[in-house]
């Protein structure tokens, strides 16, 4: 959940060198020393410094090329990443093993995985989550951290809320679209680990739809066919596509397509467009399909001829 320790030095060595300049630039505060090792800032003075630069990518782009304390060409480059950096309000919203899960609602609602410095988001945040924070994320070596200071609305979320979280982050996670890094971090997987990843995905889903399944009136045999039919269709059509793609990003045009070459009888055909029509309920009803796309989905099933 946190950078190694040489990683969290090298940040601060970064850091402490930034505040500094842009302090000396602007005068906002009386000091800010160069690093950890020289002193320490309070808050509220990191907070102004911290705020001037965000405001201004041209003090930063000035420090890359004065170079004022001789940092490393690696250093530079991490100081310019930071151009990919996302601020705002976040709410942090479950501590995992491996990063803090922050959610950033906009027009978009986006999910990051982030990383904290000294400690865990857990042990850093006095109240259990979700907490909303303000802050900035930055990018780090394929990876995501913050800048170290954020500042937490005192807020108590009631059932709404926390129920649209959880729908948000449960979106994020079947699909695989948790964010792990930021900018030119953010470099796409290799073809066979999207595909794999993809596959592990399908799987929970196609069980959670078989546990919907065993709801119904359905025979053991004609539930075992429904679950066969969409698991055929995802690993044979879907992760043949390129890029390989997921059950929750099914189209029209993926329908029109598979049902067009299945060489099946009568009875077959009917029953996998029986399949896909309960497969589009369950996600409907369970919040993971719109309700204009699977009427959509749905009317385009109901006029198949087989």
């Amino acid at each position: 959940m946190i950078l190694e320790p040489h990683e969290t030095q090298r940040f601060y060595r970064i850091w402490f060198p930034l505040l500094h300049y842009v302090n000396e630039r602007r005068n906002l505060v009386p000091e800010v020393p160069v690093s950890p090792e020289e002193g320490s800032i309070s808050p509220n003075d990191a907070i102004q410094v911290r705020s001037a630069v965000w405001a201004d990518d041209e003090l930063r782009r000035a420090f890359i090329a004065e170079n004022p304390f001789d940092l490393p060409p690696d250093d530079l480059a991490l100081v310019a990443s930071w151009d990919a950096r996302i601020g705002g309000d976040f709410y942090v919203f479950r501590h995992l093993k491996k990063y803090s899960v922050f959610i950033h609602q906009g027009d978009v609602d986006r999910v990051y995985a982030v990383l904290g410095l000294v400690s865990p988001f857990e042990e850093v945040l006095p109240m259990p989550p979700p907490v909303l924070v303000q802050t900035v994320l930055l990018p780090f070596e394929g990876r995501i951290i913050y800048d170290g200071l954020f500042s937490m609305y005192n807020i108590y979320f009631g059932g709404g809320i926390r129920s649209d979280l959880n729908e948000i982050y449960r979106a994020a996670k079947e699909r695989g679209r948790i964010i792990t890094s930021l900018g030119q971090d953010a470099t796409p997987a290799n073809p066979a680990e999207l595909r794999k990843d993809i596959q592990g995905r399908n799987a929970k889903l196609l069980i959670t739809f078989r546990k919907a399944l065993a709801q119904s009136n359905l025979s053991m045999k004609m539930l075992d066919q429904h679950v066969a039919n969409i698991t055929s269709f995802a690993e044979s059509y879907l992760l043949a596509q390129h890029p390989p793609r997921g059950l929750l990003d099914l189209r029209i045009d993926d329908l029109d397509s598979y049902l067009d070459r299945a060489d099946q009888t009568a009875a077959a055909r009917k029953t996998l467009v029986t399949s896909f029509k309960r497969f589009i309920r369950f996600l409907f009803d369970t919040n993971r399909m719109d309700n204009d796309t699977a009427w959509s989905l749905l009317d385009f099933l109901k006029h198949d001829t087989p």
